[in-house]
């Protein structure tokens, strides 16, 4: 008997290890389950992501089966609520072998993230500066402006723009809705001219790479990257507020200072001047929205020197506007004029959005959305051979 019930107990041993293993095996897959809907509903649709989970897409077996051009739609729904880095854009791209169209997408969501701050893992874990040392750094900043920027030479250099809107896509299949999705819309390049202090205006781009399909009334242009942006920010902080933020390691991998600001609309220098909207369907006007409005942003700037190494801008726009937001940033670095460096803008991200009949007659809780992309190439100095007599 003994004998009989110690090998019934085995048994019954045996069996409840083989549940215990066979329950462990499916809350695995049941886990794998929940962790592949935790991650694909993530670019479905318009929804959140951080850089964290964007990368766990990538490296999901979902993501490494699927087409160049499907998964960059996926991106395309993807807004990202931390700043992609161009160092973590950089190693994305090492370790993941992606199409030209997902790199596109990527380097979209890179540039459109700029307004964001980065992970708090990507950052310096070095102490808050003390209010002398902030005081410092802001003071050597308005010097930069007011001296540096200034003493620019005369030079040509070349404006290159990548436009991007997501403006309705027709489909191949008549029976399919048309798809409201970010994409490339065509590129331009022009001329700048820098003289005495100020930039040239010469607004007439050369189209290069497709034309476009989207009216001139409501293409995406900036300006005052060359000084008037740092100008107007650092006499309306005057009125407004500056507070610390962060370090942050810089695109050239120097460790940078960054400033928050907020500047109400009394103060207020940001100009958003749209042409044109509807005020309603039946409304065959078109009426142009042009405002002052409140803004914030960030900026970055080197400790040591003042030199200005980033600065952001966001208007504070509501639903209820016909412009929803408007921001850019811009981007500087050192450059060569002449044999001697200089820091000018090197990049600019423009963003913008605004109802559109166009838009929401196929989404109707979309917006029409612009972003340029834009470097600043071939600097080379200005030179003539002419010269103003006095009279």
């Amino acid at each position: 008997m003994l004998t009989t019930r110690t090998f019934s107990l085995a048994v019954q041993i045996e069996n409840i290890l083989a549940l215990v293993l066979k329950t462990r095996a499916s809350f695995r897959c049941f886990a794998s389950l929940i962790s592949c809907l935790a991650i694909a509903p993530l670019f479905t649709a318009q929804t959140a992501a951080t850089v964290l989970q964007l990368q766990e897409f990538l490296n999901s077996k979902h993501a490494t089966k699927m087409s160049d051009i499907d998964l960059a739609g996926r991106l395309g729904s993807a807004v990202l609520t931390q700043q992609l880095t161009s160092n973590t854009l950089s190693l994305i791209l090492a370790n993941h072998k992606v199409g030209p169209k997902t790199t596109e997408q990527l380097e979209l969501l890179a540039a459109t993230s700029i307004f964001k701050s980065p992970p708090l893992s990507e950052l310096p874990q070095s102490p808050e500066p003390d209010l002398n040392a902030q005081k410092a750094m802001l003071v050597g900043a308005a010097h930069f402006v007011d001296f540096t920027l200034h003493g620019l030479p005369d030079f040509l250099a070349t404006r290159e723009t990548t436009h991007f809107a997501n403006a309705p896509l027709s489909t191949q299949h008549k029976a399919l809705k048309a798809k409201v999705a970010i994409h490339w819309v065509r590129e331009s390049r022009q001329e700048i001219a820098y003289r005495n202090g100020r930039e040239i205006d010469d607004s007439s781009p050369s189209a290069a790479g497709g034309a476009s399909s989207l009216p001139d009334t409501t293409s995406l242009t900036t300006w005052g990257e060359f000084g008037p942006i740092l100008k107007s920010v650092l006499d309306d902080s005057f009125v407004g507020t500056v507070h610390w933020s962060r370090w942050q390691i810089s695109e050239s991998n120097m460790r940078v200072a960054v400033f928050r600001f907020a500047i109400p609309q009394s103060a207020s220098h940001y100009l958003v001047d749209f042409c044109c909207y509807r005020k309603s369907q039946d409304d065959p006007e078109e009426y142009p929205f042009r405002t002052k409005p409140a803004y914030h942003g960030e900026l970055y700037v080197e400790p040591a020197t003042g030199a200005i190494d980033r600065i952001t801008l966001e208007a504070e726009l509501t639903e209820d506007d016909p412009v929803t937001a408007s921001a850019i940033a811009v981007q500087y670095g050192r450059v060569n004029i002449g044999g001697k460096d200089y820091i000018c803008p090197i990049r600019s991200v423009g963003v913008t959005r605004f109802h559109s009949r166009s838009v929401e007659s196929t989404d109707e809780f979309a917006l029409e959305e612009h972003v340029n992309i834009v470097h600043f190439l071939k600097y080379h100095k200005f030179g003539s051979t002419s010269r103003i007599l006095p009279q």
